[in-house]
């Protein structure tokens, strides 16, 4: 049989107010022309269907449609992962009946409840998946939990699920006829992250044991969004990953979906279809001179862009857009090296001096620089005040008389021009 893995869609994406709607159209597309091609006998979504609780309705619709489209092909089970709603799943499973090609796992079940999904296959197997939705660490899952231990370490709990899990996946098991397949959306300890994940949920807080792991043919796992083997020696199985570059520490990932050959009793052959549909997060870095060169190389990526120069440049933004017309510029952060103070040499650092508020000033300015004017004028003011505060004198700064001198020479000379 065939088992086609997506994963960690999150529709709904907006990446620095840019809305990736496009981005996903056109991965998606590519998924089910897949599908369409390869004919498996069963996909899984392995969570993280939206980015966010409370999907849009233009997202909930395109999410809809998509599932649709895949269902006409084969069965597809969804699992909730941690951005997506129980509840909504809860309801799409509830309009769509249980007849529906589409099966939403809201929450962890016992193998007694529903934790167990069967689907015959065209060529006379049976895939038997035990699906595990992400679990909070606060939530209380009757069950599992043993009331008395479920304030326990994360990673036993879900090991007890996985464990019971397991036990239902082999209940009754023909290993001549039947194929097991673990789904869940979990972080298992070993996996790498991309630099998007958000750490509340992918944190050695929640972190679960490889060795728990049930024993089966294929594990389909989703919230670790950097494409990649599962961390086991044990188990087959892999993370498909985002399918588009979500966030710019995904910059330079290639997207993928996974597409498993399984027959009881033998390895799972492994197969990547790489994802070419969304557009490119880039970050650039340099000055423009530097950015010119680089710019036809760049396309239609999403990009963030630090420049540097001597001083403010007042129409860099302009140029920017100007130097990148087919990019999407999210970003632009300007480096001006009059606005830095240079940084405390070694010899400086070794003499262990207590800093003076000057030296301390200047540190500050030297991480965050003086966000635009000039680093000695700031500095040549701040030992003014400084002055004067230590000498109880008032402070009395030159701009102040060019406040009113300045005011009265302009209106003299606007009644002359009047008067000509």
């Amino acid at each position: 049989m065939k088992l086609l893995h997506v994963s960690d869609w999150h529709l709904g994406r907006v990446t620095y107010n840019e809305s990736r709607a496009i981005d996903h159209d056109a991965v998606l597309g590519e998924i089910i022309a897949l599908a369409r091609r390869e004919k498996p006998d069963l996909i899984v979504h392995s969570g993280d269907l939206f980015d966010h609780a409370r999907p849009s309705y233009q997202d909930m619709s395109k999410a809809t449609t998509v599932l649709q489209e895949l269902a006409a092909v084969a069965p597809v089970v969804v699992v909730c992962g941690n951005h997506d709603s129980p509840l909504l799943f809860n309801v799409f499973a509830q309009l769509l009946g249980p007849d529906s090609g589409i099966h939403f796992v809201d929450k962890a079940r016992a193998p007694s409840d529903g934790g167990i999904l069967r689907f015959p296959t065209s060529d006379g197997f049976v895939a038997r998946v035990a699906a595990l939705p992400f679990v909070n660490a606060n939530r209380y899952v009757d069950a599992f939990d043993d009331p008395g231990s479920w304030r326990g370490d994360y990673a036993e709990r879900i090991g007890r699920m996985e464990r019971a899990l397991a036990a239902g996946l082999m209940s009754e098991f023909d290993d001549r006829r039947d194929i097991a397949i673990f789904a869940a959306h979990q972080y298992v300890g070993g996996a790498h992250f991309a630099g998007s994940e958000r750490p509340v949920h992918a944190s050695d807080y929640y972190v679960t044991n490889a060795d728990d792991l049930p024993s089966v043919s294929y594990a389909a796992f989703g919230h670790i969004h950097k494409p990649q083997k599962l961390p086991s020696a044990k188990v087959t199985g892999r993370y498909a990953g985002s399918p588009i570059q979500l966030d710019f520490g995904e910059e330079g990932e290639r997207k993928s979906v996974v597409l498993a050959e399984l027959h009881p009793g033998r390895p799972a052959d492994i197969h990547i279809f790489e994802l070419t549909g969304g557009r490119p997060l880039s970050r650039l870095e340099g000055t423009l001179e530097e950015l010119v060169a680089v710019a036809p190389t760049v396309g239609r990526a999403l990009c963030q862009v630090t420049v540097h120069t001597e001083t403010q440049h007042p129409a860099l933004a302009e140029q920017v857009h100007a130097l990148l017309p087919d990019a999407v510029v999210v970003q632009i952060n300007e480096v001006c090296a009059d606005q830095r103070l240079e940084v405390l040499t070694p010899e400086v650092v070794a003499a262990d001096v207590e800093p003076d508020l000057q030296q301390l000033f200047r540190d500050y300015l030297t991480e965050q620089g003086t966000g635009g004017t000039s680093a000695d004028r700031v500095m040549t003011t701040f030992a003014h005040v400084l002055t004067a505060v230590e000498e109880q004198r008032q402070v009395v700064l030159p701009e102040e008389d060019l406040l009113s001198a300045p005011l009265e020479t302009d209106t003299v000379t606007v009644a002359k021009e009047a008067a000509r």
